[in-house]
């Protein structure tokens, strides 16, 4: 039993639809289309009751928050992950993104210098060489009509981190990052799962049902990869040859250094280098993929994006660290397209202990599920905040309150990677529309949680060679 009002807050509001025994459950039946739009539901009926609602699912008690400043409370009071999480570990571990408590700070302050500002503006070479790359492979397509990009953003997105963050090369087989990618969609789906359907939560009939077979294989092609990239470098370590040619400190040389000071144990680093490798290459490629096809949906935002990029870059040459800070209407893009399209739309996280929020309290012992897409949708993004607008990123009291913008996630667990992402979309989008010109319509774009959002359908993109 959830009761309304207690102690000097009141709880939040009780979500509507609510059934004796299993209370919500009935909410998670279906496929990963449904339970986006349910989401969306959740998030549009929290902003009716100043931010955030109550759900139960048999006797767990959830706080749905999309509130900006309820969120960073609760991201800050509660660090520990949601259970969900735990369904990962059998492949992820106690890396940075399933870990909580002591081990989570532990690797959080070893790790954080691997994606520091000088240490990412090192990677400017290999994000401009990446990025030629992908151009080149999408020539093909050029007056050819639709065509899935994201195919070619994803590998190509895979291969700009192991050479960036392990300072590795020689991943030709493509037929392996193929299955890679594939086994990554699958394994992440089969988690969502395990979340959704409550029945998956007994490993009995997880077993049974032969999720857990297909689990396990999936898991072995995504050790194969970290096998194969952690072998490379200590090879590479031994023999003393670093492939890059740079002078930066890759995250993985990071990691091996920290293993033989004892900081780190190998198991630890195989568990940071499968975190690295998911995190490091679906979410960016993710993002860009949909900014390609708000571009081309939206032909005025292109052509003032392209006009930026033709006065800082007149000549074909490569985008260098003094560029960064020019590429303001490139940026104002970025953050617009990831406030429509928030690549990881939730974070869900256990409350340890009481936590007051503005109008509510939360209770110990509940879950709470920050909807960072929900955030973004809140009145402090002024009018139309369904529409894709950049030049609202222009105005310096925009948004009102900073703490609105969570695309990046919030708080102490907040995105590692966020200024590596943004400074290689910067790079991809600088070689893309100097090249071609994208033509989309979104209105027929289909998305699925499945713990990243993901496109269904009516995602594809045209593209024509710029004269």
């Amino acid at each position: 039993m959830v009761h309304v009002k207690g102690g000097k807050h009141k709880l939040p509001p009780m979500y509507p639809g609510l059934l004796p025994i299993v209370g919500h459950v009935h909410l998670l039946i279906g496929d990963g289309l449904s339970l986006w739009r349910t989401a969306k539901n959740i998030a549009a009926e929290a902003m009716k009751n100043g931010g955030i609602v109550t759900l139960v699912f048999g006797y767990r008690v959830y706080y749905m928050i999309s509130d900006p400043e309820d969120a960073l409370t609760a991201a800050n009071a509660c660090l520990q992950k949601h259970f969900a999480y735990d369904y990962a570990k059998s492949w992820l571990g106690e890396g940075l993104i399933t870990s909580s408590g002591e081990v989570w700070k532990r690797h959080r302050k070893l790790l954080t210098p691997a994606f520091s500002l000088p240490v990412t503006l090192n990677f400017l070479e290999v994000f401009n060489s990446q990025s030629r790359k992908l151009v080149d492979s999408m020539k093909v397509h050029v007056a050819n009509g639709p065509f899935d990009h994201t195919v070619h953003l994803r590998s190509i997105a895979l291969e700009t981190f192991c050479l960036t963050a392990f300072g590795i090369t020689g991943f030709e087989d493509k037929h392996f990052i193929q299955k890679y990618m594939h086994a990554v969609d699958e394994i992440l789906s089969i988690v969502t799962q395990r979340f959704q359907k409550f029945w998956l939560q007994s490993d009995i009939i997880f077993k049974l049902c032969g999720l857990q077979k297909r689990h396990d294989e999936l898991a072995k092609i995504l050790f194969d990869m970290s096998d194969k990239v952690i072998q490379r470098k200590k090879l590479a370590r031994s023999n003393g040859t670093y492939t890059t040619g740079t002078k930066y400190k890759p995250f993985l040389d990071l990691l091996l250094e920290l293993s033989e000071d004892n900081a780190l144990t190998d198991k630890e680093i195989r568990e940071e280098v499968d975190t690295g490798i998911v995190t490091g290459f679906d979410t960016s490629s993710s993002l860009l993929s949909y900014i390609m096809i708000l571009l081309g949906t939206h032909p005025e935002v292109q052509d003032k994006i392209y006009q930026e990029i033709k006065e800082i870059f007149p000549t074909d040459r490569d985008v260098e660290k003094e560029d960064l800070q020019k590429l303001v209407y490139t940026e104002a893009v970025i953050k617009e397209s990831l406030r429509i399209f928030t690549t990881g739309p939730v974070t869900l996280r256990y409350v340890e202990k009481d936590v007051n929020l503005k109008n509510y309290t939360m209770r110990a012992g509940s879950q709470c599920v920050i909807m960072l897409f929900g955030a973004h949708r809140q009145p402090v993004w002024g009018k139309n905040v369904e529409q894709f607008q950049p030049e609202r990123w222009l105005d310096p009291g925009m948004p009102a309150n900073p703490a609105a913008f969570l695309g990046f996630s919030l708080g102490k667990r907040s995105c590692l990677g966020k200024t590596y992402a943004m400074i290689s979309m910067k790079a991809t989008l600088v070689h893309f529309l100097r090249r071609y010109k994208v033509f989309a319509d979104d209105s027929n774009l289909q998305l699925k949680f499945d713990f990243l959002l993901k496109p269904v359908s009516g995602h594809e993109i045209t593209i024509e060679e710029r004269v």
